[in-house]
């Protein structure tokens, strides 16, 4: 991490949270994979606050205050890990401990790196199905689409779903946008190098076959397509 990003963060904190007990600086600004278009990620957590994400921009940088209280942090966790989407666990188990005025941050530290090497809640076959069926519903509008707007949101759905199936049966963390397809070539890189280039093809050519077959062949591995049968509960 740049000096300049450690003395902003903490400027920031003097000036806008001054009796916030625990601060890290996460993200890209920790990671070294700064951007023109990079913000600056706090964890910040004060128990005078009310928890919330709110966004600033201070000394020309934006920044993301995620807020929480002791309490709140650690309900956080374990829907984390339910949803299996780390985003917070990740930020607080490699950030940078910037503030800890009771000395209880290194501990929640520890935690959050236990809970990300624990990895998500790993689905089980209800949840299985059930994305097996959205996924048999989405190939079927994507084969018969003639509508190549329509056709591009329908695999925008079915790339998604097909991913959060492959990660989640698995026992792996999802991410959001650019965090998803690395968690899918993190797990499998060959799989996610095939789906990337049957998609460039579709999208080069209009046809939708190669990329049809790879989808049917991946979710034969988890039982195939599913209608017939299916009973799912609200």
């Amino acid at each position: 991490m740049r000096d300049s990003i450690k003395r902003i963060a903490q400027q920031f904190i003097v000036s806008h949270y001054p009796e916030s007990d625990i601060v890290w600086v996460g993200g890209s600004a920790v990671s070294g994979n700064l951007t023109t278009e990079s913000d600056i990620d706090l964890i910040i957590i004060d128990e005078t606050e009310t928890p919330r994400l709110e966004c600033y921009h201070f000394l020309g940088w934006k920044i993301e205050a995620f807020i929480y209280t002791a309490l709140s942090l650690e309900f956080e966790f374990q829907t984390a890990r339910y949803r299996g989407m780390p985003t917070i666990i990740k930020m607080c188990a490699e950030g940078l401990l910037i503030k800890d005025k009771q000395g209880n941050g290194k501990e929640l530290q520890r935690e959050a790196k236990n809970l990300y090497e624990l990895g998500p809640q790993r689905w089980d076959q209800d949840k299985i199905n059930a994305a097996r069926y959205e996924i048999t519903d989405f190939l079927s509008d994507f084969r018969s689409s003639e509508d190549f707007a329509e056709s591009l949101f329908i695999l925008n759905k079915l790339v998604n779903t097909l991913t959060e199936l492959i990660l989640r049966a698995n026992g792996n963390w999802l991410g959001e946008g650019k965090w998803m397809v690395r968690s899918l070539k993190s797990f499998d890189k060959d799989m996610c190098d095939k789906l990337v280039k049957s998609t460039k093809t579709y999208m080069n050519t209009n046809d939708k076959t190669e990329l049809i077959s790879f989808i049917q062949s991946t979710l034969e591995e988890y039982g195939g397509e599913l209608f017939v049968g299916y009973k799912g509960f609200f």
